[in-house]
Order: C-alpha cells, then sequence, then structure tokens
C-alpha cells in the first residue's frame, strides 16, 4: 500500500500561509479591511489586523483598540479521478475568527500589538464511500482521505517604533500551536488474506517559533512603501495512530509487529516569505496599492513519517517527498472614502502555484489562485464596522503524470467568503 506517505502528506505537508504560496492555507487575510483589498494592503492596511500582515502601520492607530473578526468559508472542492470515478466535498462551510489589540505607548512613537489568529488551516471532508478503482488500494476509496484538518493557531506579539518623520519599523514573533487530523480508509487486503476495510486515523499537534520585521517609509508625500519578511516556522508534531478493523490475526501484521495503536510524530515548516507594497494617496478620498510576495515553499522537503509500531503499513517508505517550488503573490487594492464615514474597497490577488504534477495531493489547493474581493466600511467615533466578499477561485486543473495514478484527472477548487470586522476604541 504505497500510497500512504502521500495521504499522510495530505495533511501533514500544507505548509503555505497558504497551501503552496503563503497566502494559501489560511488563505485569505481574515479582516474585511485586508479581505477587500487583498493584492494591494501592506503599506495601506490601517486596523488592527496590521499587527501581523504590517506591524510597521500599527502606529497610525491613535488610540486602543480592539478588533474582532468574523468570517464564513463555503467551498466546492470536486475531484473527477480518470481510473476511479468523481467525488466532492461533503461539508463545506468553516467558520474561522481573529482578534487583534493595539496600545499606543507613546503616540505616533511606539506602539504594542498583539494577534490571534488562524493563518494557516485547511479542512475537507470527503465520503467514506468514495469510488474503488481496480486492483487493492488503486481508487480514491483507498487514496484520498475521508477527513483531513490542518489547524494553527498564530498567538502574534509584536512591537512598532519610529525611527525618522518617514520610516517605522516593527519587530513580532509568530508563536504557533498547530494540530491535524486524518481519517482515510485502508484496504487491509494489502495484507493477505482479504478481509474487508478499514481505517487508520492519525492525530497530532505540536509548537512552532517564527518571526518577523516589517518597515514603512514614506519616500514622499502621499506614497508609501512597505516591507514585511517572515522566517520559517518549524513545527514539530506528536500524537497517535489508530486503526480500525485491523486483522488480529493476520500472520503478516503479526510478523511485523502491527498494532491497533501507535505513536505518532513527525514535523513540518511554515515557509518564510518577503512581501514589499506600494501605496498610493491619488487623491484625497482615493488610494491604491500594489503587493508583491516572494515564499520560499521549497522549504518542504522530505517530511518524516514515524508511526512507532505501525511503521510497517508504511511498507518501508518512511517519509513524504513533496518536491514544491518557490512561489510569488501579486495583486492590488483600492479604497475610496466616500465621506469621513463610509469606504468601499476592492481588490484582486494572484497566487502562484508551487505543487508539480508528479506530487499532486488533491487535498492541498494546487493551482493558481485568483481572490476577487469587494468591501464596505463604516467608521464612528468610537466604533467602526467593515464587511468585505471574495470569490477564490482556482481555474481547473488537469493532472495526467501524478505518482499515485488515481490523482490524475480534474480538479475544481473554488471558495466565497463573506468576513465581518468590529473594531472597538478607547
Amino acid at each position: 500500500m504505497k500510497s500512504l506517505p502521500q495521504l499522510v502528506t495530505l495533511v501533514i505537508g500544507l505548509a503555505a500561509c497558504t497551501g503552496h504560496a503563503a497566502e494559501s492555507l489560511s488563505v485569505v487575510p481574515d479582516s474585511a479591511q485586508a479581505l477587500a483589498t487583498a493584492g494591494g494592503r501592506i503599506a495601506n492596511l490601517h486596523d488592527a489586523s496590521a499587527v501581523r500582515v504590517a506591524p510597521a502601520n500599527i502606529l497610525q492607530i491613535t488610540e486602543p483598540e480592539v478588533l474582532l473578526n468574523l468570517a464564513v468559508w463555503n467551498g466546492d472542492i470536486r475531484v473527477n479521478s480518470n481510473t476511479s470515478g468523481a467525488t466532492k466535498m461533503t461539508q463545506s462551510w468553516i467558520y474561522p475568527g481573529s482578534i487583534y489589540a493595539v496600545l499606543p505607548v507613546v503616540p505616533d512613537k511606539v506602539a504594542l500589538g498583539f494577534g490571534i489568529s488562524t493563518p494557516f488551516g485547511l479542512a475537507f471532508t470527503f465520503p467514506k464511500e468514495m469510488p474503488v478503482g481496480p486492483g487493492v488500494g488503486a481508487g480514491l476509496r483507498h487514496n484520498l482521505p475521508y477527513e483531513a484538518r490542518l489547524m494553527a493557531v498564530d498567538f502574534t506579539p509584536a512591537v512598532a517604533f519610529r525611527v525618522t518623520d518617514t520610516l517605522t519599523m516593527a519587530a513580532g514573533l509568530d508563536i504557533v500551536y498547530s494540530q491535524f487530523t486524518m481519517g482515510r480508509i485502508y484496504p487491509w487486503s494489502a495484507w493477505p488474506p482479504a478481509v474487508e476495510d478499514g481505517e487508520i486515523q492519525i492525530k497530532g499537534d505540536g509548537w512552532g517559533l517564527g518571526g518577523y520585521l516589517g518597515a514603512n517609509w514614506e519616500f514622499a508625500p502621499g506614497h508609501r512603501l512597505g516591507v514585511i519578511g517572515r522566517l520559517p516556522i518549524k513545527v514539530k508534531y506528536s500524537g497517535r495512530t489508530e486503526t480500525v478493523n485491523m486483522p488480529g490475526a493476520n500472520a503478516g501484521l503479526l510478523a511485523a509487529g502491527a498494532n491497533s495503536t501507535s505513536s505518532f510524530d513527525t514535523d513540518m515548516t511554515f515557509p518564510g516569505s518577503i512581501a514589499v507594497g506600494y501605496g498610493v494617496d491619488v487623491t484625497d478620498r482615493l488610494t491604491l496599492g500594489f503587493d508583491f510576495q516572494w515564499s520560499d515553499n521549497s522549504s518542504h522537503d522530505d517530511i518524516p513519517l514515524n508511526l512507532g509500531e505501525n511503521q510497517p503499513l508504511l511498507f518501508g517508505q518512511n517519509a513524504a517527498v513533496l518536491g514544491w517550488k518557490d512561489s510569488i503573490d501579486l495583486g492590488f487594492g483600492a479604497t475610496y472614502k466616500l465621506d469621513r464615514i463610509w469606504s468601499l474597497r476592492c481588490g484582486y490577488l494572484f497566487s502562484e502555484n508551487s505543487q508539480p504534477e508528479d506530487n499532486y495531493l488533491p487535498s492541498a489547493a494546487g493551482n493558481d489562485r485568483h481572490v476577487f474581493g469587494v468591501g464596505v466600511g463604516w467608521k464612528g467615533k468610537t466604533r467602526s464596522v467593515d464587511l468585505s466578499y471574495a470569490f477564490v477561485f482556482n481555474p481547473t486543473r488537469t493532472i495526467g503524470s501524478a505518482a499515485t495514478p488515481a490523482f490524475n484527472g480534474t480538479y475544481k477548487h473554488q471558495w466565497h467568503v463573506v468576513s465581518l470586522s468590529l473594531t472597538q476604541r478607547f
């Protein structure tokens, strides 16, 4: 059953800050203001979520404030295998959230920020009764997990300070707690004599630490340049592997020492990145932004797979190879102030695919990604409310040379996202 390492990788090999590009695994920006201007926010973002996205910008916040973000995601994920039919995601709704706070210590000179967010994450569920292909373990049923969930919570302290009248800088930490769950159908007939299918369930969690630096330079009146660099974050996971319906009297399994439960550990790296944004106030009402980001997705190297007593179930393949490539994101965003209270926003973000055909993993969004966002904002004396909608579109991708034949076929992957942000100033 040589496909198991690839299937474990469907969950633990998803490094992203996003799937492939650093934007992809939690995917899109979490605040409504950032989502609407997704491709042009680095130099222009003024809400408290800048703590993580563009920390030097928090010096522009003049009063203590707390920002709460709530989102609704609805996905349409479909797989059409050339050898074993089609299936689609069964649970299509996700409800992420985040919270940020900014405290101006010395107004316009020093500010502190803190955030709790889920910048990396993934959740897919497929029916257990997926199509069965020809041969033992050949179809989607035995190769595509029926459940794959990756969650990472980032605790983000940051400090920003003014260097000159036109230059601000900031530094912060990414303190990440991550956990994943994966369940898949396992054909115990791979260990003769033939018996009915069972399951393998893997659960693990771990911590990682990274850091980032940012700067915002107003090099001419109304013209800003924002820069942020992030270190990669390595997370070591440990947990348990449990089997369902493992044949207890199977001589091969007994000789190999396999058990109904075992330990599990591995590690993965969320990639580092470097981003540059240009912001310009075209008029007193119209602001434009243009962003570019490079993500070190090639940091995903071989991922060790240690199943303890159940290591024999991997048939000697003790690591998963991703072979992902570095990628870029680019886009633009615009904000138009109708008056002092109301603002309209729009934006576009392109994320380049980093997943090659030969190591293609259906549970990771492995295609170029396009994010189209629109939004509206209301700002009162002590409160603000922002609402945005984004369409996340991955063009249908055709795979013809995957190492796992069942993964050859066509893939549709898209999301509808609504984000609501509530700001309270003190």
